[in-house]
């Protein structure tokens, strides 16, 4: 997903954010239906290496969003939109489970499909799209190659990028090992292990989704660059408890700040890259978000792993939440490497597609 992403964002701005929503749904059934039938490992890797190529619908919904919402509104809409991510990160395992038991897993992954279909057609139907801008398109492999990867180089968005995977790294790094770091945690006799994970992970979303729209809108009504600072504090403060909890009831109540923390940077980040988006390539600019978040959750807990078998997992904590402070510093320190909402229109045209972008 890390490294299709950019080309879908570029496929996007070209031929409509609408269509590529759409495929990525109606793709999400393809590959769930496939999954059904699988009958050795190596088919189930190819399956979900397909899936990673194909899908990515929250990316696609973002860069859908981008288009059409107005740009005043663009935190507190990405904020909704989030937020019923998590919502669904909340209620799918649950309802997963109830569905499994009852009907077996393999059957569970066709009703899956036979709903993205319904999503799919709902896409097709009801959604709205902005008219993709007029403008000149690249000639031949390399233009568009060229216009695939443009976005890594525009100045306004590489503050995004850089803290966009280093947040990715970081949480899905330090959240890979709870499970382990719980068992050995003090637990009530009604807490078992089990429960107190899914408590943890549960919360901590739930705490995200409630937040996300307000922050979203303070997003839109203040600068963003500000509340990405207190975010990534606010998360850095959060994990350094962790490590010297007495409790895993404890642990469990530190992943609400930690929540509110990731939803205030995710709702940040939004703006920023659209901020630092040119007019009309927000999709590729999402794209291009969504490369190094992807490439953030898959290095982030094989780096995790490795860190807490050399240190122990509360010299994990310690260290990312040392880094998530060292990000909110950098961020600070660096207003250039962000959009601004005070440059004017003509500053960012949009260049001829496979042009040099002049900043």
């Amino acid at each position: 997903m890390a490294f299709a992403s950019p080309i879908w964002g570029f496929l996007a701005d070209r031929f409509g954010r609408k269509a590529m929503y759409a495929r990525s749904v109606a793709a999400g059934a393809a590959v769930l239906s496939v999954q059904s039938i699988v009958t050795s490992v190596p088919q189930l890797v190819a399956v979900r290496i397909a899936n990673g190529v194909f899908t990515g619908s929250q990316t696609a919904a973002a860069m859908l969003l981008a288009g059409i919402v107005p740009r005043e509104r663009t935190g507190y809409a990405l904020g909704l939109m989030n937020a019923a991510v998590q919502v669904g990160n909340l209620v799918g395992p649950v309802l997963g489970g109830i569905v499994v038991v009852a009907v077996g897993l393999r059957t569970s992954f066709l009703i899956g499909a036979a709903l993205l279909v319904v999503c799919a057609v709902a896409t097709i139907l009801y959604v709205q799209d902005a008219p993709p801008p007029s403008r000149a398109l690249p000639v031949g492999v390399r233009g568009n190659l060229r216009d695939v990867f443009v976005p890594f180089r525009w100045h306004r968005l590489r503050g995004v990028l850089v803290v966009g995977g280093a947040l990715h790294v970081l949480s899905s790094g330090s959240a890979g090992v709870m499970a382990i770091y719980i068992q050995d945690l003090a637990k009530p006799a009604w807490l078992t292990t089990e429960v107190a994970v899914g408590l943890a992970f549960a919360i901590g979303a739930l705490a995200a989704a409630v937040s996300l729209p307000m922050l979203g809108r303070y997003a839109d009504a203040h600068d963003p660059r500000r509340l990405l600072v207190i975010s990534l504090a606010v998360g850095a403060a959060s994990l350094v408890p962790q490590t010297l909890v007495p409790s895993a009831v404890v642990l469990v109540l530190c992943r609400i700040p930690l929540g509110v923390g990731l939803a205030g940077a995710t709702s940040a980040i939004a703006v920023l890259t659209r901020m630092g988006a040119r007019p009309g390539a927000e999709g590729r600019a999402f794209g291009a978000l969504a490369a190094v978040q992807n490439l953030g959750w898959g290095t982030g807990p094989i780096a995790g792993a490795a860190f807490a078998a050399a240190a122990g997992i509360p010299a994990l904590y310690l260290a990312a939440g040392a880094l998530l402070l060292v990000t909110a510093v950098g961020v600070a320190r660096s207003p250039e490497w962000f959009g601004r909402r005070d440059v004017a229109p003509d500053v960012q045209a949009l260049p001829a597609m496979g042009a040099e972008p002049a900043d």
